[in-house]
């Protein structure tokens, strides 16, 4: 297992480095060739997409559950049975889709805020291409998370990097030969099915004897699937609703500009999440084995060191970026860094380190530990407060900058009054120990290099190029704090053995 998790996130941080090149041009590219009101569109399109969460009723993380569990292994033909019924639920919620589409353009107006027929039969033609598109492959999204269960991530990244690749290509030969948005739209959708299509067909080399029919329902399946997947699905309908709708109550109150603005100031955020949360894809179908097999001792241990990585990765990149926020805007995305923008990426950056390093790897666990319902309630309980929230303020003339605060605020509050606890609980872990071991050491040691990267910013600003100050001060930052982790963070047992396994591989390498 140690070396599946181990080349999984490997392989997810070659991934990450090649998303991180890819949208930083991609953002430059299309705010270049289509401005603000374009990237804002497309940022919308992409929102309309995430409304696919809402048929789904958790069926595809049903998938992956028993996946994970193995049970391919114990009873083929029980598990085709349950595949085959996931994948026949998800052809019926496509068309489903094409329906809500239909209807959906009659309200264009108002959801894109644009008035001028022009533009706004543009918006329709890359609405229609783009959804229908979407629709169309839905289905085939169920085997990504068949891969996942099957603790193959690494496949599915290999094939993920080629297509980021692949559509990075094609964007600058679209917009170089002005193929515009709509030119855009036609080729991802069909670049998704491709992508798609092959990681299926990598599923059932690595499952023998997998089947895959369209399965009328089953009453005993039935039951069995969505008895979690209807838990699973008000978490991801939740989630839907706390992330995805901010995009349109923006564009509904402030305009298609305005999206453009918060995706920008969101964008350095993004980037950190992907640099830090590549480990994360692992918890879920780690917890889901080592829980059905009964290991929660190992359990315990899994989490609390996978929370530990969170934080110090945290610590290693969102601090920095803090600082460093408004060069890097600068210097990333040729944006000139208004007073909105300062702010925003400021609270957005915060919310992105509350997410990965407190609330998501307790949600996972959770969610495979036969809690879901509970964290379904509390999930909703907490979408609904915040979309009430936002459309009030921003109603009212607040700054969209309100988002990400309520964002973070609601998220604490259900951290440190229901989930954190009843994962204690679960686990039977000790609450101000784990909490200490899991926060206070990498907040420590990210003390000094903090004080080294202000220090290097207060000599170099104004002297040198954005771009190479924020090169120079993020990387003598994390010279210290991986030099002070590595003092005081690393016990003297776990430095003895990376050493040793260092050393066993220079001496294989050499022989």
């Amino acid at each position: 297992m140690q070396v599946s998790v181990a080349k999984n996130t490997a392989t997810n941080y070659l991934v990450m480095l090649i998303r991180i090149f890819q949208g930083l041009l991609v953002t430059r590219w299309l705010i270049g060739y289509l401005g603000d009101s374009g990237y804002g569109l497309w940022t919308l399109l992409w929102t309309f997409f995430g409304y696919a969460i809402l048929v789904d009723f958790g069926v595809g993380i049903a998938g992956q559950k028993y996946t994970s569990q193995e049970l391919f292994k114990r009873d083929i033909r029980h598990y085709n049975d349950i595949i085959s019924m996931i994948f026949t639920f998800h052809s019926l919620m496509a068309l489903l889709i094409v329906l809500g589409v239909f209807v959906a353009t009659f309200f264009l107006e108002k959801l894109f805020n644009v008035h001028d027929p022009e533009q706004l039969a543009y918006c329709r033609k890359c609405f229609l291409v783009f959804s229908l598109g979407t629709a169309a492959i839905f289905p085939l999204c169920l085997f990504s998370e068949l891969m996942v269960g099957l603790h193959k991530i690494y496949i599915k990244n290999y094939i993920d990097a080629v297509s980021r690749l692949c559509e990075l290509t094609g964007f600058l030969i679209i917009l170089k030969l002005n193929g515009g948005l709509y030119g855009i739209v036609i080729f991802v959708v069909i670049l998704m099915g491709v992508e798609r299509s092959f990681t299926g067909f990598c599923v059932s080399r690595y499952i023998p004897g997998f089947r895959l029919r369209f399965h009328l329902f089953d009453r005993k399946v039935f039951h069995e699937v969505f008895g979690f997947s209807s838990g699973t699905y008000f978490v991801s309908m939740a989630r839907f609703l706390h992330s995805q709708t901010r995009n349109p109550i923006i564009c509904k109150y402030c305009g298609l500009g305005a999206v453009g603005i918060f995706q920008i100031s969101s964008r350095l955020s993004d980037l950190c999440s992907q640099a830090i949360g590549q480990y994360n894809n692992n918890v879920r179908p780690v917890t889901a084995q080592l829980y059905h097999r009964g290991r929660f001792r190992m359990l315990r241990d899994f989490i609390v060191k996978s929370m530990q990585w969170n934080m110090f990765m945290c610590c290693l990149f969102i601090i920095p970026a803090i600082f460093l926020r408004d060069e890097a805007i600068v210097a990333l995305f040729k944006k000139d860094v208004t007073p909105l923008i300062h702010s925003l990426s400021l609270v957005s950056l915060i919310g992105t380190g509350v997410c990965l390093a407190v609330t998501q790897i307790p949600s996972s666990v959770l969610l495979m530990c036969e809690k879901h319902h509970l964290l379904a309630w509390t999930s909703m309980v907490e979408a609904v407060v915040v979309i009430t929230l936002n459309i009030l303020l921003l109603r009212g003339g607040t700054s969209i900058v309100c988002i990400e605060i309520i964002a973070i605020s609601s998220a604490l509050f259900m951290f440190a009054a229901v989930r954190f606890p009843v994962m204690l609980k679960l686990i039977h872990g000790n609450p101000l120990h784990d909490l200490w071991n899991i926060y206070v050491p990498s907040l420590l040691a990210s003390v000094p290099a903090v004080i080294v990267l202000l220090l290097c910013k207060k000599v170099l600003l104004g002297h040198v190029h954005d771009f190479l100050l924020c090169a120079v001060c993020g990387t003598a930052y994390a010279v210290v704090y991986l030099l002070t982790a590595w003092r005081f963070l690393i016990g003297r047992t776990k430095k003895e053995l990376w050493k040793r396994r260092v050393m066993i591989r220079v001496r294989k390498y050499l022989k």
